[in-house]
């Protein structure tokens, strides 16, 4: 972390780590709290590294590389230390897939982000990496003195600028943002309020506006139509020449919150009570402050590189919600919700059918006969691929896939591979990022053994993570009514040419459920209560759990067993090696679509997390991994919350879990896939009905 200083008192840099940038809960357009106030992280055309990328390519086409040579150029030149070192993702699985889910046909390299380093005495960023910074600005854009005036940064930055005490008609020393007083000068006080839509938009709080609307309409803040607020009128003047003084006091009676708050504006006395505020009803007005210019012909800085940008309102679009904005805090963890697309990394052969690889075979044999100047042998490859890519095609338009089977399609390629295929069948990566174990003969003659069709053991994988696009209020996945999101970049989808990724380098443990004793557990009585409970569910459900539930009763009692089993593991290698289910992470793969029929989880962990270093896969030794197993179901039966947890018919989020609760089954919000949910200890181990059942008697 970088000390608080500031370098030409037009810079501010702080290191954060490359998962706090781009995770499930951060990226571009969310709030991060810094030594030097919030910011918002602006959109990926303002990352520098991804800049460099593109310069590189732009290079290699004004310097005349061969179109078939561009790509392997551009990885190459931006290894090199004076390029920053970047590196660029080989998975091509990834790729493929955010082309088709976000339109951006002109994508071509995945960016890991860089490690850019800071230096504590100087706040400079080292090896001259300024280039190559993340861009943000400052949210909100509201400051307070120590007599509590309220104005946007704007209005302080010109009044700092027309001050002749300070002779800086340009404002070189304004950063961080400060104000004179009688006898000094004191640093400013960032707001905590914004206002946050369903569609993605944030804005900060127009006090100016909110003064003059409730003094002159008192009684519209009980009305249940959104007030269009950013249309208005500030308190005094106008929206270009502002006279309004605001403040914010707190009263003298023992209210707590902003029940105990005064707003008044100093200049015309307008004045009033901030007693429900968090409820008032603001029409949106589709700010996008992520989208901001933020650097100023190529140079970065932290705030406004861009001067002219700070006199200038933030980037919006007319907004179509039907709702009113939430008025929220820069702490609340509604502010952002990010949805992200994880990749394991495969090798071509194990996710390409036949055709395509003969193709990319083609292909190579066709740029060697055009290098040897075979153009016989040319001729004669290229017809041959012309044939074949009039299959594909007529192929692909026949198999069209609807995007509710993408997510499902692309688990269904990892699972086939690591289910289906022999152990050097998927070891076929030189460079090892990915090389499994079979450990299946370690059950071999036990209890267990007709249970599983395939345990590996996974001693290397790389876990790739792309952002899709974020939203506020609520999650996307939530199903709540009218939700949008916004994505994080402000180009056209068919412009985008790069795009930012994070690597994990981990290990784990796969196991593929026996297909044909669940087809035959399917007549037990032990799936009823499942599916009565996902029946009642349904009749009763609303716009909010509509989704979660139809996803269960898709799913059905499969997604109960393979996901209590996999909550279960993660549970019990809490006791066996020490790991805490927030360093683990989970792959569900159950599907009971006929095409992409599977039922399997993965239970992994990852570089930078503890026990990343063998303590997992050492668990799949042969006594070993009896006893997880065993132990793991043996341990379920008994919960510190039963009877009640146990002859539960609902709890949790929609009430979508059964027999389990935190004291049993329920693990990290972060190392679960959905939100702790679709769990039911009871279909695995009761001993008349379970799954297990065999084993717990």
């Amino acid at each position: 972390m970088a000390a608080k200083q500031y370098f030409e008192n037009t810079q501010a840099n702080e290191a954060i780590s490359k998962f706090k940038l781009l995770s499930a809960y951060g990226g571009p357009g969310s709030i991060v709290h810094t030594a030097y106030g919030s910011i918002i992280i602006s959109c990926i055309e303002e990352w520098g590294f991804l800049k460099k990328i593109l310069d590189i390519q732009k290079d290699a086409v004004d310097t005349g590389v061969k179109e078939k040579n561009i790509k392997d150029y551009v990885v190459k030149q931006a290894r090199l230390e004076r390029n920053g070192n970047i590196g660029i993702s080989n998975d091509a699985r990834l790729l493929e897939s955010l082309i088709n889910r976000k339109g951006l046909t002109e994508l071509k390299y995945l960016v890991l982000i860089p490690d850019i380093a800071v230096q504590d005495f100087s706040n400079k960023i080292k090896n001259s990496g300024n280039e190559l910074a993340i861009n943000s600005s400052f949210m909100p854009k509201v400051f307070f003195d120590k007599s509590k005036r309220y104005k946007f940064y704007k209005e302080w930055y010109n009044e700092w600028c027309k001050n002749k005490k300070n002779d800086d008609q340009y404002g070189a020393k304004f950063f961080p943002p400060k104000h004179n007083t009688e006898n000094s000068i004191a640093n400013l006080t960032q707001d905590n309020i914004v206002l946050i839509c369903d569609h993605g938009h944030i804005s900060d709080f127009p006090w100016s506006k909110f003064l003059r609307w409730r003094t002159d309409s008192p009684m519209e803040i009980n009305s249940e139509k959104s007030i269009e607020l950013f249309k208005s009128q500030p308190c005094c003047g106008s929206d270009d020449t502002s006279t309004a003084v605001i403040k914010i006091t707190s009263s003298t009676a023992n209210a707590s919150g902003f029940d105990g708050k005064w707003l008044k504006c100093e200049n015309c006395g307008r004045q009033t009570s901030l007693k429900g505020l968090m409820s008032v009803k603001i029409k949106c007005s589709g700010h996008k402050p992520w989208e901001a210019i933020t650097s100023n012909n190529g140079e970065l800085k932290y705030h406004s590189g861009n001067s002219n940008s700070r006199s200038k309102m933030p980037p919006l679009e007319n907004c179509s919600s039907t709702k009113a904005m939430k008025v929220a805090l820069t702490t609340g963890n509604n502010l952002y919700y990010s949805r992200m697309l994880s990749s394991i990394y495969m090798p071509d052969e194990l996710f390409l059918d036949e055709k395509t690889l003969s193709l990319n075979s083609l292909e190579s044999d066709l740029e060697l006969a055009m290098d040897d100047k075979n153009f016989e042998e040319a001729m004669r490859i290229n017809s041959i691929i012309t044939s074949l890519k009039t299959e594909i095609q007529n192929n692909s338009l026949v198999e069209e896939i609807q995007d509710s089977e993408k997510d499902i399609r692309y688990r269904f390629e990892e699972y086939k591979a690591l289910a289906l295929k022999d152990e050097d069948e998927i070891n076929v990566d030189k460079v090892e990022h990915l090389k499994v174990k079979d450990v299946t003969a370690n059950i071999s003659g036990s209890d267990l053994e007709k249970y599983f069709s395939r345990i590996l053991r996974i001693d290397n994988m790389k876990i790739t993570s792309a952002q899709l696009d974020f939203s506020r209020v609520v999650p996307l996945d939530s199903d709540a009514d009218n939700i949008s999101s916004k994505n994080i970049f402000s180009s056209k989808p068919d412009s985008v040419r790069v795009y930012p990724v994070v690597e994990n380098y981990g290990e784990g443990i796969f196991f593929s459920f026996n297909e044909e004793l669940i087809n035959k557990f399917s007549n037990s009585k032990g799936i009823e209560s499942v599916n009565e409970n996902l029946y009642e569910l349904h009749q009763k459900s609303d716009t909010f759990s509509e989704g979660a539930i139809k996803y269960g009763l898709e799913n059905n009692w499969q997604l109960y067993l393979v996901h209590t089993f996999a909550h279960l593991i993660m549970r019990e290698l809490e006791f066996k090696c020490g790991y805490p289910t927030a360093s683990l992470s989970e792959r569900i793969y159950v599907s009971n679509d006929e095409k992409y029929k599977m039922y399997g989880c993965m239970i992994y962990t990852a570089e930078g997390a503890e026990g990343s270093m063998g303590g997992l896969i050492a668990q799949t030794r042969p006594q070993n991994l009896l006893n997880l197993i065993q132990s793991a179901l043996i341990r379920s039966t008994i919960c510190n919350s039963d009877p009640l947890c146990w002859e539960s018919d609902g709890q949790g989020l929609f009430e979508l879990n059964f027999a389990s609760c935190f004291s049993c089954s329920l693990v990290s919000e972060t190392s679960c896939e959905h939100r702790n949910i679709y769990l039911d200890r009871r279909i695995l181990v009761d001993e008349n009905n379970g799954f297990f059942k065999e084993l717990i008697k």
